[in-house]
């Protein structure tokens, strides 16, 4: 009887594993899980959605840009494949904004590693067209799109009450930043204590 048990139990968990994955919601509508084609490189560690406009919805990777989900074609765009070799740094998407008060603003702290051997600073790129065209401010420090913690939440916010008002929560001892103009220029956080200090070699 014990083998015909361990026999039955083996049985149903091989099904169970072999099945489509499924889920009800609290409303009973079911969910078919399955894999999304994003063709680009790295892993993917922040899904972002707008807040205010349904479908409107972003991808950020940590070495091969980020992307915009097009709902007619239902297959992500790549909004960064103007970048070139000379700046390959900007691949690195460390966070990603999406306006909740005009949806067209958007806005990547982008960035790769923030290793001595690496010689480039960040930059926040900023676009009121979707991500159609950028412009580029560079920062004073490094940003790690593709260094640990990248896949903790988003280090770039808007101000929902005024949407010119953005803060970067930066890396590496860097502290809190704020811009009050849309991105466009941006300052340290004097007062703001908690800074961090975290790197994964402290000689580095």
């Amino acid at each position: 009887r014990n083998l015909f048990l361990r026999i039955a139990s083996a049985a149903a968990f091989m099904a169970a594993l072999s099945a489509p994955a499924i889920a009800d919601d609290k409303e009973g509508a079911r969910y078919r899980w399955r894999n999304v084609e994003i063709v680009g490189g790295g892993y993917v560690p922040g899904v972002v959605f707008n807040e205010s406009e349904p479908g409107l919805v972003y991808a950020r990777t940590d070495i091969g840009g980020a992307y915009r989900l097009d709902l007619e074609s239902q297959r992500w765009k790549p909004l960064l494949d103007w970048v070139g070799w000379d700046d390959w740094g900007l691949t690195g998407i460390d966070s990603l904004a999406t306006d909740p008060v005009d949806p067209d603003r958007l806005y990547l702290l982008a960035g790769t590693y923030t290793n001595s051997w690496d010689p480039n600073n960040g930059a926040v790129l900023r676009s009121t067209n979707r991500g159609r065209t950028w412009k580029r401010t560079n920062l004073p420090f490094k940003v790690g799109g593709n260094m640990p913690g990248r896949n903790m939440g988003e280090r770039l916010v808007i101000d929902p009450n005024d949407n010119r008002i953005l803060f970067l929560g930066a890396r590496s001892g860097n502290g809190l930043w704020k811009s009050n103009d849309y991105g466009k220029t941006w300052s340290r956080v004097t007062s703001f204590p908690a800074v961090g200090s975290y790197a994964p070699d402290p000689s580095d």
